[in-house]
């Protein structure tokens, strides 16, 4: 369920009924982005900024090695809220702005943080995203 109930102009604006969970993701990176933590307009800032046009950022973790070089993966978390026939999860597949039509989530992660290009110095063209299972 979604977060407290609020008042608006006297009346009780309730929280939606949807169900809220958590999905978790990991984004690989070709380069340590660990430079970029906390970083106004850095990589990370952008990156985070681009997803949560579409989607809730729920968690942000910490910039680590999950197997792909030195702090090269970082995994965050977005909520999922509410289902229905085209987004059994909650997060759909993309926006209306977007033409492509993705296959899972992680397909729409990918392309929006490789759109970004080159930022900071760091090339995000190359990301990979990937679900985990917690």
């Amino acid at each position: 369920m979604s977060a407290g109930i609020t008042r608006v102009h006297g009346y009780s604006a309730a929280p939606s009924q949807r169900p809220s969970t958590l999905s978790f993701f990991n984004i690989q990176f070709a380069a340590a982005v660990n430079g970029q933590v906390g970083v106004v307009n850095g990589a990370i800032d952008r990156i985070f900024t681009a997803i949560s046009q579409f989607a809730t950022v729920g968690l942000i973790g910490t910039v680590q090695n999950n197997g792909t070089g030195s702090n090269r993966d970082l995994r965050f978390a977005l909520e999922d809220t509410g289902a229905d026939a085209n987004s059994p999860s909650g997060l759909g597949f993309g926006s209306a702005s977007d033409v492509t039509t993705y296959t899972t989530t992680e397909d729409k992660l990918q392309a929006v943080i490789q759109a970004l290009g080159t930022v900071n110095g760091i090339a995000l063209g190359s990301a990979t995203v990937s679900r985990v299972t917690i």
